[in-house]
């Protein structure tokens, strides 16, 4: 730091105590010149208020083509704004969007669920139920070197 101008006015030897007939001391400045190199400065702007396909990278980390595939999803809650091929969603509804969906699995194992049960319901209408089978692994060939598959005996 280098010191360009200091001025500093003169105290009484009685300390800076009012007597009559002398004036108040002037007030004592400094001036400095500070040399920061500019890889030293951070300089940060304001969140956009509005995310789209152009800013939605650099405020979530989320690509754009999820953030479309996101928003164009049948049932997404919130509004989107259209302006030609421009498309719009508030930041903050956004986000809190994504936090419910990384906090909460329980809608969609109930999504499963409904569905499995629904499932079950057509089955039953028409005279049959369902079958639980154990997950086959890896899709692999036929033993015995079959190359189509064919019935098991009856």
């Amino acid at each position: 730091m280098r010191v360009v101008e200091t001025t500093f006015p003169e105290v009484p030897a009685g300390g800076l105590g009012r007597r009559r007939g002398h004036a108040p001391p002037a007030t004592t400045t400094a001036t400095a010149t500070l040399a920061i190199p500019l890889d030293g400065l951070t300089l940060t702007a304001p969140q956009p208020e509005m995310l789209s396909q152009k800013n939605v990278e650099s405020v979530t980390g989320i690509p754009a083509r999820v953030f479309l595939d996101t928003i164009r999803r049948l049932g997404f809650p919130l509004p989107v704004t259209r302006l030609g091929k421009l498309r719009l969603v508030q930041r903050e509804a956004f986000i809190t969007y994504l936090q419910a969906l990384a906090g909460d699995p329980a809608p969609r194992r109930a999504a499963a669920e409904d569905e499995r049960t629904g499932v079950a319901a057509v089955l039953a209408a028409v005279g049959l139920e369902p079958v639980r089978q154990p997950r086959a692994g890896r899709a692999s060939a036929p033993s015995g070197g079959a190359k189509y598959g064919r019935l098991p005996p009856k």
